[in-house]
């Protein structure tokens, strides 16, 4: 089908080398049970989607304090950055075609059936009937594929280089609204539809009730920008915040307290440092003794309990242990704490003294970050902070290593990404990845043979490997598995402890579904 304007409305999707979608309804209904596809078939777990077939009445409003600056720019998939910090949004106003939901990693979403030929090549999705956008236009398959051939964020030229052709069943026409209309008001096909916003400040959003897997609990959601912990912790406790983020760090003493407050430790992903410019000549950190010594020089255990009352995890890796092939317990022990060795390694490099860096902490860890600067000046590593917005960060961590000029920098970071340790890699340790940080011949032999590699087995050894490489070669420092604490206050529903389940996606640093959130009806 030609494409005849700019689309209704954007979906979150992945990409296939070929891809095939079918329109949902009586016809496609009556064929269910016959194969898309011709050919082997590789085997699919993807679990059916749950479906509430009575639709309540949604009420009541959940205000939600995100731990830094918003950027509009996160409510369009079509530019979508590396940060898995874009996917909060992507769940509130868009849908996907498979997604990770509470009952299952991978579950059907706007795909009623999808397939995979055995080889890897061909992919077919059918939409399931009934399917809306906010604008009460019908999501067809041309939205599908017009999504597929117009996206333009990470890793597009990849994604283009390997997509080969879609094939579409179905003709309907789709409405003309422009970019630019987009990004003033997105159109998406998700619980909730974005009715205002502040840039960088605040943004609304109503219930969808038309969405297809069940009308949104909640009647509307209000997403504020608030960097500063004590301004959230306030929040939370004058009743003007339901929800806050990243609540580690010195008042998490005071939210433990709190009988008023409920929190959730939501382990996500590790914190973990990097070294853009260590290739380059004249880098200290080409020396692999000296990013060594900096693992050496951080005192985890005490940082732990400074940063998390003591609830954060050690860990060995800087990819979560939640990802099924990740190297984990004893194939990647948390690393030691050792001042003595680590300056012995300085000098052995030719650092005695030390040198000054750049420190770039992920926002608005600032705390943690003087407190790891602290360790690093006992072993004469002197940084200078560089403090940056949220979106401001993500953009540049998307950037990888050539957005950091010079060779002395050091990032902290975290990625709690699905997908398994390979999604990882392909963004943070391959040579022409935009956001890579790593480039070593070893690590792209055995990525080249990853990729080509049809054999499942084959393919985790083979990422396993790469880990292994990362992490002996100190390319990433793992400091500790993160509590991404969120406290909720009494408004939000059920009572009691069983409020935890709103975490249960694996993977999520934010708590999706959406569309599950209750709370009291407004006062």
């Amino acid at each position: 089908m030609t494409r005849r304007g700019s689309t209704s409305g954007l979906l979150a999707l992945a990409a296939a080398l070929a891809l095939v979608a079918t329109a949902g309804g009586q016809a496609a209904a009556q064929k269910a049970g016959a194969p898309i596809l011709s050919g082997p078939l590789a085997k699919l777990d993807i679990k059916p989607a749950q479906i509430d077939t009575a639709r309540g009445t949604s009420k009541g409003t959940l205000t939600v304090a995100m731990h830094f600056a918003l950027d509009p720019g996160w409510l369009d998939p079509l530019e979508h950055i590396p940060a898995v910090t874009m996917q909060m949004y992507d769940y509130l106003v868009h849908d996907a075609m498979i997604k990770p939901m509470p009952y299952g990693f991978v579950t059907y979403g706007l795909a009623e059936h999808a397939e995979l030929s055995a080889d890897f090549r061909r992919a077919a999705f059918r939409l399931r009937a009934g399917l809306k956008f906010h604008d009460g236009h019908p999501v067809t398959t041309a939205d599908v594929k017009w999504t597929y051939e117009n996206f333009k964020g990470a890793y597009a030229k990849i994604f283009h280089d390997k997509l080969e052709s879609i094939q579409v069943v179905d003709d309907r026409a789709i409405e003309k609204v422009g970019r630019d209309g987009f990004k003033a008001k997105p159109i998406g096909a998700g619980p909730y539809k974005l009715v205002s916003q502040q840039a960088g400040v605040q943004m609304n959003f109503e219930a969808f009730d038309e969405y297809w897997r069940r009308a949104p609990a909640t009647k509307t959601i209000v997403v504020k920008g608030v960097r500063d912990l004590a301004a959230r912790m306030a929040g939370l406790q004058t009743g003007e915040l339901d929800l806050a983020f990243g609540m580690t760090g010195k008042l998490l003493s005071r939210v433990m307290a709190d009988k008023t407050l409920r929190w959730d430790p939501n382990y996500t992903g590790p914190w973990w440092l990097m070294f853009p410019g260590y290739n380059d000549q004249g880098s200290p950190f080409r020396d692999k003794r000296v990013r060594q010594a900096v693992s050496l020089a951080i005192n985890r255990p005490f940082l732990i309990k400074q940063e998390t009352q003591g609830i954060g995890k050690p860990t060995g890796n800087w990819i979560s242990v939640e990802n099924r092939d990740a190297l984990q317990g004893q194939e990647a022990p948390a690393p030691e704490y050792n001042l003595e060795k680590a300056k012995q390694l300085m000098a052995q490099a030719g650092f005695p003294d030390g040198f000054d860096v750049e420190y770039t902490p992920f926002p608005p860890y600032f705390d943690m970050a003087e407190r790891i600067m602290t360790d690093l000046r006992a072993i004469g590593i002197r940084g200078k902070m560089q403090t940056l917005e949220g979106p401001a960060f993500r953009a540049k961590v998307g950037g990888g290593r050539k957005s950091y000029p010079g060779n002395r920098n050091i990032v902290q970071n975290i990625d709690p990404r699905a997908g398994g340790s390979k999604a990882n890699i392909a963004v943070y340790a391959v040579c022409d990845s935009p956001s890579s940080f790593i480039c070593d011949p070893q690590i792209e032999a055995l990525w080249k043979k990853h990729q080509a590699s049809l054999d499942l087995a084959d393919r985790e050894r083979l990422v396993k490997q790469i880990q292994r490489i990362v992490l002996d070669e100190y390319y990433f420092i793992p400091i500790y598995l993160n509590p991404f604490v969120h406290a909720v206050g009494p408004r939000v529903l059920p009572e009691g402890e069983t409020f935890h389940r709103y975490w249960d996606t694996l993977n999520a640093p934010y708590p999706w579904p959406w569309e599950i959130w209750e709370v009291k009806a407004d006062r």
